[in-house]
């Protein structure tokens, strides 16, 4: 016998557990894609925070116009997409030879991407470091002896020193030449010479505007009368003579003809005609002269000279005097390094860049 068993009602626990099994699967679906689109987010959003780091070390390094501090932190701003935080650290000073040894730095920036869209209220600004090793170049300075002319040194009398042992304290640098001149150019007394060799000039070639000695020293004097190379911080006379504040800074100061040293002073002086030292005036750094130098009473230099590089613009210069008295032209690499330290420009060390750069 066929017994009809009740089935109403149970339509609707079905659609129940149907609406369920729905929901469950909509919210799932819901979840993954709100889950990808917040990865795609983050990616995006550190890929964009990487374009700030790069952006914020590129605009620091081409706004740097000197040689760095020892230690520098800054904040580069307006760039697209946020803000980078950039720190400098020195980790090597520049040193004196012959040549100039650079220094070297470590340079880091951080980005912060405050543009990206975020899905999640919690989560913060992302965040990107760049790193690169660089080295400030100085500018380039061919250091053939303590007192070089390139139109030839007279001495008279055996007092005073013409020094090419570094009288930078701890150095360890090895002695130079005392003179350099052309070969022949140099007359007087040689017992002040001191270096390596000792009690004799070195020669760097024949003399004049035709000789060889002119292309022995490699000093762009073209580029630095032009003014495009070793640009000044100051122009005697027409601005005053620097102040000791301002010789703190160890400048380039600059005279356009003959010059007769009003003071003592640092850092590199320029004078395209004549110089004339006269009574107990110092010079600490580099000296360049287009004509002769005479040197009457005291003087003291501290770093090097070269004088006559107007014999490399084709123009016949006397020969440089250096008369009686106690003075002294002394190598001293120390000083030159912070003469031309701040002269020159920043390079980047091939292979030194990384954006793997642990930052917190």
């Amino acid at each position: 016998m066929f017994v009809r068993l009740n089935q109403r009602g149970a339509t609707l626990p079905l659609t129940i557990i149907v609406i369920a099994v729905m929901a469950v699967a909509v919210a799932i679906s819901f979840h993954r894609l709100s889950s990808e689109r917040n990865v795609t987010g983050d990616g995006q959003a550190q890929v964009e925070a990487f374009a700030v780091a790069q952006s914020g070390l590129n605009a620091y390094l081409e706004g740097l116009s000197g040689m760095p501090a020892t230690s520098h932190d800054t904040t580069i701003t307006g760039l697209s997409g946020g803000t980078a935080q950039v720190s400098l650290r020195r980790l090597k000073d520049s040193v004196m030879t012959t040549s100039l040894i650079p220094a070297v730095f470590i340079i880091t920036s951080r980005g912060l991407n405050t543009t990206a869209k975020r899905f999640g209220a919690r989560t913060p600004p992302a965040e990107r470091t760049v790193a690169t090793y660089a080295q400030w170049v100085p500018a380039p300075l061919d250091l053939k002896a303590a007192f070089t002319s390139l139109s030839g040194l007279d001495k008279n009398g055996n007092s005073g020193a013409l020094d090419g042992n570094d009288a930078c304290a701890g150095s360890g640098q090895p002695a130079i030449p005392g003179v350099a001149v052309p070969n022949g150019m140099y007359t007087g007394q040689t017992n002040p010479i001191n270096g390596n060799p000792d009690n004799t000039p070195v020669g760097i070639g024949t003399p004049g505007p035709g000789g060889t000695a002119k292309d022995a020293v490699g000093i762009d004097w073209q580029g630095i009368t032009n003014g495009t190379v070793l640009p000044a911080h100051y122009l005697y006379p027409t601005n005053p003579w620097p102040t000791a504040a301002q010789f703190a800074g160890w400048p380039v100061t600059r005279v356009n003809g003959n010059l007769s040293l009003p003071g003592s002073g640092k850092g590199v002086l320029i004078v395209t005609g004549n110089l004339t030292l006269n009574g107990a005036v110092s010079w600490d750094g580099l000296v360049l002269v287009g004509g002769t130098l005479t040197s009457n009473g005291n003087n003291t230099i501290n770093g090097a000279v070269v004088s006559g590089l107007n014999v490399k613009l084709g123009v016949a210069v006397p020969q440089t005097a250096v008369g009686n008295g106690t003075k002294t032209f002394q190598f001293h690499s120390c000083n030159l390094t912070r003469a031309l330290g701040r002269i020159g420009s920043i390079q980047r060390i091939r292979n030194g860049w990384t954006d793997t750069w642990s930052s917190y």
